[in-house]
């Protein structure tokens, strides 16, 4: 209908017969890797976002990305560039202290205004960034080295079962997990999931932030 048509072949290999058939047809071909493509779509949509979105109002303290910098320093031992999920990442407080790190952030989260607010920020990058439901965030994503969510909750019992849907998801998506909740009695629950799951869970008071990131959950 006078618009451009495509056809990727970046996660299945085209066939013999489609291949000589090729020079036959009037079309072009492009070859780019399956990082970039996924970039390429990922920066679509949140231009998208950015174009027919009210963004959240900022209330980030100017402190906190380096707290949360301090913190990741001293818990993680890793390599420039290591892959690290932002789950449930707000307006991107974590994926600018990963960066600073020099971690490889990629974020997401289901509130797009809040996602809004990160891109219009810089905080968030429109090509590293997915408006994304974290209790399915496994069905996307591949596992990677590490993962955050910071300021989980307020979890208690009415919503805790949703937490506990997501926190299996992180759980399934890296190696490395460092969560914080503001309460002890949150950090104990998210122990007891953790433990459920065969992993160990530290459980200690954050002393840089006594408000956003009071008790941290670090598993490996």
């Amino acid at each position: 209908d006078g618009e451009w048509k495509a056809v990727s072949f970046l996660w299945k290999e085209p066939s013999e017969e489609i291949i000589e058939l090729l020079p036959e047809l009037d079309i072009k071909v492009f070859v780019c890797s399956a990082e970039n493509y996924r970039q390429a779509v990922y920066d679509h949509f949140n231009q998208r976002l950015l174009n027919g979105c009210q963004s959240a109002l900022e209330d980030l303290p100017a402190d906190r990305v380096k707290k949360v910098s301090d913190l990741i320093w001293k818990e993680w031992s890793f390599q420039p560039g290591d892959l690290c999920y932002d789950c449930c990442c707000d307006s991107g407080v974590g994926s600018q202290a990963l960066s600073k790190v020099g971690l490889k952030p990629f974020a997401f989260d289901l509130d797009r205004e809040l996602l809004c607010r990160g891109l219009q920020e810089g905080r968030l990058e429109t090509w590293n960034t997915a408006l994304l439901d974290a209790t399915k965030a496994s069905q996307y994503l591949e596992r990677a080295p590490f993962a955050i969510m910071l300021m989980a909750g307020d979890i208690n019992v009415g919503n805790s079962w949703i937490w506990e849907r997501i926190f299996g998801q992180v759980h399934e998506l890296a190696d490395h997990l460092l969560i914080t909740v503001a309460s002890e009695e949150e950090a104990d629950m998210l122990r007891r999931w953790a433990e459920e799951k065969g992993r160990k869970c530290r459980v200690f008071e954050n002393t840089r932030d006594p408000f956003y990131d009071r008790w941290v959950c670090s598993l490996d």
